[in-house]
């Protein structure tokens, strides 16, 4: 997983603060942000932020800037769902991996785990539990 740039950051801030919620095209973009940074730059930047969830292109050169929170949790979903198959194997859990992509985690006692349904959003199914 490729974490976000300094640049990126601050070029989502400083498109959600001129467009917030409105569709803009890549021209109005390029003019907003050439004020901190190449034409060039500016468009990888642009393109590293499709990429990642942070700006979505709505049509051939518009684009609407995502919800921070949603795109944060669609970059970290994979990395959230390694960090609990690693950690509960870890602490010997019997983990496996169904062909669905799903972790699934066996409990050897009937063991209390508060993070339950914060797991099933990230398709960690817990059996025996």
């Amino acid at each position: 997983m490729v974490w976000l740039s300094k640049r990126e950051i601050a070029y989502y801030i400083i498109l959600k603060k001129t467009f917030g919620n409105n569709p803009f095209n890549l021209g109005e973009a390029l003019d907003v942000l050439t004020f901190f940074g190449s034409k060039r730059v500016a468009r990888k930047v642009i393109k590293n932020l499709i990429k990642k969830g942070f700006l979505k292109k709505i049509g051939m050169i518009d684009y609407r800037i995502e919800d921070l929170e949603n795109a944060l949790n669609e970059l970290l979903f994979e990395y959230i769902r390694q960090r609990a198959y690693k950690t509960m194997k870890s602490k010997g859990f019997k983990v496996a991996r169904n062909e669905n992509g799903e972790i699934l985690i066996y409990c050897l006692n009937e063991v209390k785990l508060r993070a339950l349904e914060l797991l099933k959003e990230y398709n960690i199914i817990l059996l025996n539990c």
